[in-house]
């Protein structure tokens, strides 16, 4: 008896195992590192287009010589500073929605099992339920499956390197699969976010805003000093790197649902590994480009 449930044991690990070679499981952890934190460049676009228009702003008030009309620009300085250039709670939820899957997609197919780590990483399958649950409630016109972050959640707190080993690819076929759908809803969300004509109107009226402003100051303090110049020069360049950035997150977005498909066939039907591989390759050089281009809004020349 003893003997049979040996061999089951041993059995079932090696089918489970079987189920996904380790260069598979690779791929899919390098999808969820490059997609972890995708929400900073959407996001980013709008806070940087608050910022520009904050110091633009200021130089607006120090155009008028009348001290009410300069506190009052000022105020309304602040108070778009604090609340304009919001998103839309959908927009919101999904930018943490992808996050999430990221994370826990991360989890899901780390090569490594360390108590203090999993002991972190509790909760992680709940709080992407939590946030679906949240999404379904705004806009149930494509509804997302429910219960999908248990898969992950049950199998980080589990505990037991070798039983985490014997169940990784098993729950990794279930939870791509079923996290697919989320994907293909989120991503569309994320372009039509991008392309939306409010960002266009955003764009423009920071680029009018910023020349008219800037003239006012000069006018008003009867010439400019190198500084201000430079500073004006500086802010050109993070607004063109915004439209940079804007373009380039719409492309890297369209990249993210082409290698999740991919990667969903890679492990449903057996895809050759460089063919799913391709798509997860050019995904990371559009994030690192990204990087580079926010870098560019943070430290223009």
């Amino acid at each position: 008896m003893k003997k049979l449930v040996f061999i089951l044991t041993v059995s079932m690990t090696v089918c489970g195992c079987a189920s996904l070679t380790k260069t598979q499981i690779e791929s899919v952890n390098q999808f969820a590192h490059h997609s972890q934190n995708f929400s900073a460049f959407p996001g980013r676009i709008m806070t940087e287009l608050a910022e520009i228009r904050t110091i633009r702003g200021v130089w607006y008030a120090n155009s008028l010589s009348v001290s009410r009309f300069h506190i009052d620009v000022l105020d309304s300085v602040y108070f778009n500073k604090t609340h304009a250039y919001n998103v839309s709670e959908k927009s919101d939820i999904t930018f943490q929605v992808i996050d999430k899957y990221a994370q826990s997609l991360a989890l899901l197919s780390c090569d490594r099992y360390e108590k203090e780590f999993v002991k972190q990483t509790e909760g992680f399958g709940v709080g992407l339920d939590t946030l679906i649950k949240r999404y379904n409630r705004i806009d149930n016109t494509f509804a997302l499956p429910e219960g999908i972050g248990a898969v992950a959640g049950e199998l980080i707190i589990m505990g037991g390197r070798q039983y985490i080993r014997s169940r990784q690819a098993r729950e990794i076929k279930k939870f791509v699969p079923q996290a697919d759908t989320l994907v293909a809803v989120m991503t569309t969300n994320l372009l039509q976010f991008l392309k939306s004509e409010n960002i266009d109107e955003l764009i423009r009226a920071e680029e009018f805003g910023l020349n008219q402003n800037y003239l006012s100051y000069i006018r008003q303090s009867q010439g400019s000093s190198t500084q201000a110049d430079f500073q004006y020069l500086d802010l050109k360049t993070r607004l063109d790197a915004v439209k940079q950035l804007r373009s380039k997150t719409i492309t890297a977005t369209k990249s993210m649902r082409k290698a999740h498909r991919e990667l969903l066939e890679s492990i449903q039907k057996k895809k050759k590994l460089i063919e799913s591989l391709q798509g997860i390759k050019v995904m990371a050089v559009q994030v690192r480009d990204l990087k580079a281009t926010v870098d560019k809004i943070e430290k223009p020349k």
